[in-house]
């Protein structure tokens, strides 16, 4: 069994303890009292022309072990994200493999109106609900952890409550499937997500392998600007999902200051 196949028991389990305590029903219920998102996540992408950081709150990672201390203030480094310019947050709500929660999606909504994606193993409609319900203007959709169906089913289900939802890939054949999906978002993940190594040039390859309207955004490896400057020369990518290397700067400002301008 690798990682994958393993994260992705593991969240199965989960999201039925967490249906045994809310029901699917009653998720439901409450998002018809709430006013629907209006896809903000994308139209801040597509609104920019120039680059555009989704900057990631990243506790830990499987590839990586714990990143910053367990007593880290998340907040403060989003403020800091918010003055620096990023386009959007990206923030890990997954427990286990992440060291992340749901809460801390729900305080980052309180403290800042910039789009949200929270990234997580979404393996059920449950966690659609619940990301809207939490204040998640995107979700995450990863292609080689679900089959086809069940992506559009959770694709579909975020577009009817207004949620962006990225489509992730790895492959040519996972880009080519992720075409189909009526999300105008695609993220192109540098690192396998089964062997965790990691190629920069796996997203300009892969963006160099379509043609498309859609908005393609570099995932895993990115840390500085010369890195952005290489992608962007050699394909249309013009949107970055970054998280480790700003997490572990001393200087997170600078780090974004850099990286966007």
């Amino acid at each position: 069994m690798n990682i994958l196949e393993e994260i992705y028991n593991y969240k199965l389990d989960f999201v039925n303890k967490a249906k045994s305590k809310i029901s699917l029903d009653e998720l439901i219920e409450q998002s018809k009292k709430i006013e629907k998102k209006d896809f903000q996540f994308s139209k801040k992408l597509r609104n920019n022309k120039g680059i555009n950081i989704i900057g990631e709150l990243k506790k830990a990672s499987p590839s990586a072990g714990n990143i910053v201390n367990d007593e880290i203030d998340l907040i403060n480094i989003a403020k800091m994200y918010d003055d620096a310019g990023v386009s959007c947050f990206s923030i890990l709500t997954d427990e286990k493999y992440f060291n992340g929660s749901l809460q801390d999606l729900i305080e980052l909504r309180k403290n800042t109106a910039t789009p949200i994606l929270r990234k997580e193993f979404i393996v059920d409609e449950y966690q659609v609900y619940e990301s809207f319900l939490s204040g998640a203007d995107c979700i995450l959709i990863i292609l080689s952890m679900i089959d086809l169906d069940l992506a559009k089913k959770i694709e579909n289900v975020a577009i009817s409550l207004g949620l962006d939802s990225i489509i992730e890939v790895h492959d040519e054949k996972e880009i080519k499937e992720a075409l189909k999906f009526n999300s105008n978002l695609i993220g192109i993940n540098n690192r396998d997500l089964k062997s965790f190594t990691v190629n920069i040039n796996n997203a300009v390859n892969l963006a160099n392998s379509i043609t498309t309207n859609k908005i393609l955004i570099s995932e895993s490896g990115i840390s500085s600007k010369s890195d952005i400057d290489q992608t962007m020369s050699k394909s249309n990518i013009r949107t970055f999902l970054i998280g480790e290397s700003l997490m572990r700067s001393d200087n997170i400002r600078n780090k974004l200051s850099s990286l966007i301008n």
